[in-house]
This record gives structure tokens, C-alpha cells and sequence, in this order.
């Protein structure tokens, strides 16, 4: 019996140790995902403080980051052409108050009421 108790014994403390190395890294894959959380607020707060100073100096001439907003303002341009280009394929447009997709045809914005302006279509020449 001596053999099966040492071997009973000896599986018992590698299980014990399994376990406690497992808990061990389960743990710090969890301070690493805080880690990472943590990292995501920063940057989303760094972004929404490019967003702000962006805002604030876009229409000043001489400031120190006028090459980057340009290149932001081109940006914003060309998503907003793509935008255009996308409801003219699904035949919507979008409401000019709150942003929502509309039919083509719609009078009245289907999520905040208000009246849609006809769109004038322009001719080829």
C-alpha cells in the first residue's frame, strides 16, 4: 500500500500545483485585460482631445497642426461623398436634422418628424 499511498500523495501535490499555477494565469490574463481596458479609455480620451482642439482651431490660419486638420478635413470629406454614394445605390437619403436614413421619396423624417427638403437632381451637361 506505501506505493499507491506515495503515488496518491504525489498526484495530489501536482494537481495542487496545476491548479495554482492555472489560477496564476488566469489572473494575470485578467490584470492584462484591465491593462488593456485601461489602455482603450486613454486613447479614446486622446482622441476626443485631437477631436476638441481640431474643432477649436479649424478655422484659424497660422496654428501648429494646420497640415494634419487639412488632411482631416479631405478625410471627412470623402467619407461623407462615399456616404452619398452608398445611399444613392440603396436609394436613400438622410435626414438633414438628426442623420437618419430616409427613403427616397420620404416627406418627413421617419425618426425625428421633421420635413425633408427635396433634393435637386443635378443634370449631366
Amino acid at each position: 500500500m506505501d506505493f499507491f499511498e506515495k503515488v496518491g500523495g504525489t498526484i495530489t501535490g501536482k494537481s495542487k500545483e496545476l491548479a495554482k499555477k492555472a489560477k496564476e494565469v488566469a489572473d494575470a490574463a485578467k490584470l492584462s485585460s484591465q491593462i488593456s481596458s485601461e489602455k482603450d479609455k486613454i486613447n479614446k480620451n486622446y482622441i476626443e482631445i485631437g477631436r476638441a482642439y481640431y474643432n477649436a482651431h479649424l478655422h484659424e490660419e497660422n496654428y501648429d497642426y494646420e497640415g494634419l486638420c487639412g488632411e482631416i478635413t479631405v478625410s471627412m470629406d470623402k467619407i461623407t461623398e462615399l456616404k452619398k454614394d452608398i445611399q444613392t445605390l440603396k436609394g436613400t437619403k438622410c435626414c438633414e436634422s438628426c442623420g437618419a436614413e430616409l427613403p427616397k421619396d420620404a416627406a418627413y423624417c421617419l425618426s425625428c418628424g421633421t420635413k425633408v427638403e427635396e433634393e435637386v437632381e443635378e443634370e449631366d451637361l
